[in-house]
């Protein structure tokens, strides 16, 4: 049973990470990075709340803790790195240039990006494309790089 539940555990952790990717720099905004208060509001009561719809408390309480601490670790870091980004992205130009070329932007401006990014949501927008899941992933991919020239034009200001 203990692995069920860790596999259960891993998959509501994985799909918010997915979301956390997607919209980091937001966050980063949000929770003024704190990175206590997002581990424990974003991903953690988020996975209670989801987890006691479907299974009783009393296995929730059981396996639960022991898996948190086990993944809290590996979250953190990924919040870090995430994070170190939106307090310097000149340090990081390979994405900042990554992102533009996702994009097709030669010179950045905040106009051209959010007309860019527009343009591709009408092209990729789950309700629209056929093959939903391709279109989700491609929607995560268009708000990641989306944060990414977001958070640099931000600290240019």
């Amino acid at each position: 049973m203990k692995d069920f539940y860790a596999k259960v555990f891993d998959y509501i952790f994985d799909k918010r990470m997915d979301l956390f990717q997607a919209m980091f720099y937001k966050l980063y905004e949000d929770f003024n990075r704190d990175e206590e208060l997002f581990l424990k509001a974003w991903f953690e009561d988020y996975a209670k709340r989801k987890l006691l719809k479907y299974f009783p408390l009393w296995d929730l309480l059981e396996y639960y803790p022991e898996y948190v601490v086990r993944k809290r670790p590996v979250l953190r870091s990924y919040i870090n790195a995430y994070w170190m980004f939106c307090l310097s992205p000149y340090r990081y130009p390979a994405r900042v240039r990554e992102s533009m070329e996702f994009f097709g932007i030669k010179e950045l401006n905040l106009q051209e990006l959010r007309k860019r990014q527009k343009q591709m949501i009408k092209k990729y927008h789950p309700d629209i494309h056929t093959d939903k899941k391709s279109a989700h992933k491609h929607m995560l991919l268009i708000n990641y790089h989306y944060q990414i020239l977001l958070s640099y034009l931000n600290k240019a200001e």
